[in-house]
């Protein structure tokens, strides 16, 4: 296959429909005429149309389509010059006023291609899901890894994203991995942008890993990295220019997306070595008016037995001891932002939601369980990304157990602490609780599915606080 060498991918579905996506991988500039169809099976074919895969947006092909069943699953494809795609397969959204059955939710983050092989993404694709939800850090703009440990695999091109051409070739890069092209090929992959789509510590004015003096300006690269985005991610696009929406999910969920980092986000509080102390001095902007306007009206109005919060960056407080008292480890996470936590907490409070809700978050490269006032959060660990315990205690051998349980017995809001392993979570959704799943893998370093489960939680509703839950049966 020369034409769709990257593969297809559904995102964001609807009760009647669902966004389609592929690329056509040409020679020059011309565009390229492009047939879809979207079928109960390949030969049973229920709706087709034809586009254009144009050069201005990379050869990408985005399909909204409508017209389908709710809570169903579908094959589509595409077809150009003689060329057949891959067949996906993509599943619409439960009706608003279907039964309120069962979701399964894969959520995953932090996929360094220079870290290791998609192993992850290879074991999402192979489980019944529903739709996976990708809190960010899809792609890395830099190929540094932590000094701990040595490329798996080599980045072409090298060194820093700047460009268009730049994040469009690290998205190509990316999307000829056969693990992420299965996951897309399997299930909607509902994603949000953290930094790293952009650049490393990125905020709304610019970005620590990022020097104008070697990098441009700012602005130029953030509009480079927001479009690349939007034509290799499958996102149906509100009318602004970020990727806070909310997906609902029947009666059973809404899920609210967020944008922790571009629309709102202040620079992060610093204080040479203890970046936290700051961080409460004086209030930090994380979301943005628009967004908070945006976000009470989707609270407010929610009346789904559960409200998903995908979320960049853990809001649960993660603190350690040291001469100074408890400061934050990373001023980066809600840590850094407590009247914007503690204005969210009110809101849902105000909502009647404090027992309902489940935030979903990745970007510290470590496994959390923890109990929020009003809810419960899962934290994904990372695909690839080095761990948080080779970032936080490089080279130090049995560091991780004793900080593992040094977080626990300081955060007593925390139930599960896994700081050493990748890997991805599970939820499953019903009426009467949501039960997360951590799975690890044993190796990123080759292509390799094995795995082990590394515990579960639930949030049972009408309660707060995690109770522990036992294996799941697949």
């Amino acid at each position: 296959m020369t034409l769709f060498r990257h593969g297809v991918a559904s995102a964001d579905p609807l009760p009647d429909g669902v966004l389609l996506w592929t690329r056509c991988t040409v020679d020059g500039t011309a565009p390229v005429a492009v047939e879809w169809w979207v079928g109960r099976t390949p030969a049973d074919v229920v709706t087709r149309g034809s586009t254009v895969a144009s050069p201005d947006r990379d050869h990408t092909v985005q399909v909204d389509v409508t017209g389908l069943e709710p809570a169903t699953t579908y094959a589509y494809g595409f077809s150009a010059g003689g060329e057949a795609s891959p067949v996906g397969r993509a599943r619409t959204a439960p009706a608003p006023d279907g039964p309120m059955d069962r979701l399964r939710i894969g959520l995953a983050s932090c996929a360094h291609w220079s870290g290791g092989y998609f192993n992850a993404y290879a074991n999402l694709a192979a489980r019944d899901l529903d739709l996976v939800v990708h809190v960010g850090d899809y792609i890395y703009e830099n190929d540094i890894l932590g000094r701990s440990r040595r490329a798996v695999r080599a980045l072409r091109p090298g060194g820093a994203l700047v460009t268009l051409d730049d994040y469009r070739a690290r998205y190509a890069q990316y999307r000829s991995d056969p693990d992420l092209q299965a996951l897309h090929a399997r299930h909607p992959v509902l994603a949000v942008w953290d930094d790293h789509e952009l650049a490393g510590g990125a905020w709304r004015g610019g970005a620590a890993a990022h020097r104008p003096e070697r990098h441009g300006e700012w602005e130029a690269r953030r509009a480079a990295a927001v479009q690349a985005y939007f034509e290799w991610m499958p996102v149906r696009r509100p009318d602004h220019a970020s990727v806070f929406r909310t997906v609902r999910l029947g009666p059973l969920a809404d899920l609210v997306l967020l944008d922790t980092r571009l629309v709102g986000r202040d620079r992060p509080a610093t204080d040479g070595h203890r970046p936290a102390l700051t961080a409460g001095r004086t209030p930090r902007s994380l979301l943005g008016e628009d967004q908070w306007r945006w976000l009470a009206g989707e609270v407010t109005s929610s009346t789904a037995r559960w409200l998903l919060v995908g979320n960049q960056v853990m809001m649960a407080p993660l603190r350690m001891l040291n001469g100074a008292g408890g400061v934050g480890v990373n001023p980066s996470q809600w840590d850094g932002y407590p009247t914007e936590r503690r204005r969210l907490y009110d809101l849902l409070q105000g909502a009647g939601r404090a027992t309902g809700v489940a935030v979903l978050s990745g970007d510290i490269h470590s496994s959390w369980a923890a109990d929020l006032p009003v809810g419960a959060e899962f934290v994904s660990p990372s695909v690839t990304t080095d761990s948080f315990a080779k970032t936080l205690l490089p080279g130090i051998p049995g560091a991780a157990g004793f900080a593992r349980l040094w977080f626990l017995a300081q955060n007593r809001h925390l139930r599960l602490a896994d700081i050493t392993h990748h890997g991805y979570v599970t939820l499953d959704v019903t009426g009467e609780r949501i039960q997360g799943d951590w799975w690890h893998l044993g190796t990123v370093a080759r292509r390799d599915r094995g795995e082990r489960w590394g515990g579960g939680w639930q949030l049972r509703e009408g309660r707060l606080g995690l109770v522990r839950a036992g294996a799941p049966a697949t």
